[in-house]
C-alpha cells in the first residue's frame, strides 16, 4: 500500500505555480488543518456523499511508501511533520524498506532540519532547484544561484564521512532535483549545462526531475519571448537525457531520471495501478479498482465530502495503461494491438514511434509531443 498526504500550504508561491496551494496561511489555520487531517487517518473512512453514509474500505494495512507533496509540507513546523508520521505509523505497519518522501523547497534545507527529518524515518528529498539562471530565477520568484548553491553546500557537508548522523544512515538518503524547461531568460542548452554543474559538484544526487513549463496556462506574454523556441525542444531535452546518461542516470519515465535502485516507488506505484490511500485536500485514493477524488476547497473537505467517485472498468484500466506505460517502458504486442493500428503505423513511419522487438516505445526525438501521441493512439 502506498499513502500520499498532499500540504497545500506555501511560505510564498512561485510565479509559474498553477496548484491549488495556499501561501502565507495564519498558523491558526494549518493548525486546523493537520488536526484534520490526523483524524482523517486514525478513522480513515471515506464518506459517500450521495448515500450519506460512512463506509469502511478494506486494504492492506502495510505501507511501502509515504509521499508527503504539493505544495510545500515543510512549510509545517517540524512538531507538525511529526505528529503527521507517527498517526500513520499508530495506524499502519511501516514496512522494513519503507521509502517516505518529503518535498521541500531549498529555503528550508538547514542541518537541523535535516536532522530532525532523518529521526522522522524520511530518506527522500526532493528539492525545486528549476533552474541556475539568475534572471529567471528572480523573474519566477525562487531563490537565486548563490543561494541554491548555499543551501546544496549545507546537504554535501551534512552528509560527508565521520558526521554525527552518519549513524542514522543518512548517508541513504535519496535526493532528488527538479529543473524546468522553458523558463523565461534561460538559453538554449543552459538547462544541460546546470545538470552538469550540479552532477559534478555534488555526487550525493541520485534523481534528477525534468519538467516542460505548461504552455497552456496563462503566463506572461513576454516570456515566450525570452524562452527558448518550441523547435527547441526537442534537443533541450535530449541533451539532457543524454548528459545525465553518461552519468549512469537511467530514464524509467520521460521526466524522471535516476541511478540504479533509486527510482521514486511511490511514482511507480501510481504508474502500475497499486493502491494508494491519500489525505488532504485534491488528493486521490485508488482502492479495490476506484478512485476516491477529495473536494479542493476547505468547506467541503472538512464535511467529509468527495468531489467525485469513479469505478474504474476494464477498458478504463486498458487505457490508463497505455498512458502509462508508453511514459515509463513500452507497450507490448497484446496492447499496442488493440488501439489505432493506422496511427501507429503513421507515427512509426514519422519516426514519433519505434518498433523494437515486438515492443512499441517511444522515439527520444519526439518525448516531448508524448500527450499529442497518445490522444491520437488511443
Amino acid at each position: 500500500m502506498y499513502c500520499y498526504i498532499h500540504i497545500p500550504f506555501c511560505n510564498n508561491r512561485c510565479k509559474y505555480c498553477r496548484f491549488t496551494s495556499f501561501s502565507n496561511t495564519q498558523e491558526k489555520e494549518k493548525t486546523k488543518y493537520v488536526d484534520f487531517l490526523i483524524e482523517n487517518i486514525k478513522n480513515d473512512y471515506l464518506n459517500f456523499e450521495k448515500q450519506k453514509t460512512k463506509q469502511k474500505l478494506q486494504f492492506n494495512n502495510n505501507l511501502d511508501s509515504i509521499y508527503f507533496w504539493w505544495w510545500t509540507p515543510t512549510s509545517l513546523d517540524n512538531v507538525q511533520l511529526r505528529n503527521i508520521i507517527l498517526a500513520l505509523k499508530t495506524r499502519y505497519w511501516f514496512t522494513k524498506n519503507i521509502e517516505i518522501t518529503l518535498e521541500s523547497t531549498l529555503n528550508n534545507v538547514s542541518p537541523e532540519n535535516l536532522k530532525i527529518w532523518n529521526e522522522f524515518w524520511i530518506n527522500r528529498l526532493s528539492l525545486g532547484v528549476q533552474t541556475l539562471n539568475d534572471k529567471s530565477l528572480k523573474e519566477i520568484w525562487r531563490l537565486r544561484r548563490k543561494e541554491i548553491i548555499q543551501k546544496l553546500n549545507i546537504i554535501k557537508k551534512y552528509l560527508e564521512p565521520n558526521q554525527e548522523i552518519t549513524k542514522n544512515k543518512i548517508l541513504n538518503f535519496c535526493i532528488s532535483l527538479d529543473f524546468i524547461i522553458w523558463l523565461p531568460f534561460v538559453k538554449p542548452l543552459e538547462t544541460k549545462k546546470d545538470i552538469k554543474f550540479i552532477l559534478d559538484k555534488y555526487n550525493f544526487v541520485k534523481h534528477i526531475s525534468i519538467y516542460m513549463l505548461e504552455e497552456y496556462y496563462d503566463y506572461p506574454k513576454i516570456w515566450k519571448d525570452l524562452s527558448i523556441k518550441e523547435n527547441e525542444f526537442e534537443k533541450e531535452y535530449i541533451s539532457c537525457k543524454k548528459l545525465l546518461e553518461k552519468y549512469w542516470f537511467n530514464r524509467y519515465e520521460l521526466s524522471n531520471f535516476s541511478k540504479k535502485w533509486y527510482e521514486c516507488k511511490h511514482n511507480k506505484a501510481y504508474w502500475n495501478h497499486k493502491e494508494v490511500i491519500a489525505y488532504w485536500l485534491w488528493s486521490h485514493w485508488f482502492v479495490n479498482q476506484t478512485r476516491y477524488a477529495y473536494p479542493n476547497n476547505f468547506k467541503d473537505y472538512y464535511d467529509w465530502n468527495f468531489d467525485y467517485i469513479e469505478k474504474l472498468n476494464k477498458n478504463d484500466i486498458f487505457l490508463e495503461k497505455v498512458i502509462f506505460w508508453l511514459r515509463t517502458n513500452w507497450l507490448k504486442q497484446d496492447i499496442y494491438k488493440k488501439i489505432n493500428q493506422q496511427k501507429i503505423k503513421y507515427f512509426i513511419k514519422n519516426k514519433l514511434l519505434d518498433f523494437n522487438n515486438y515492443k512499441l516505445i517511444l522515439s527520444d526525438k519526439w518525448a516531448t509531443l508524448i500527450d499529442y501521441i497518445i490522444k491520437e493512439i488511443i
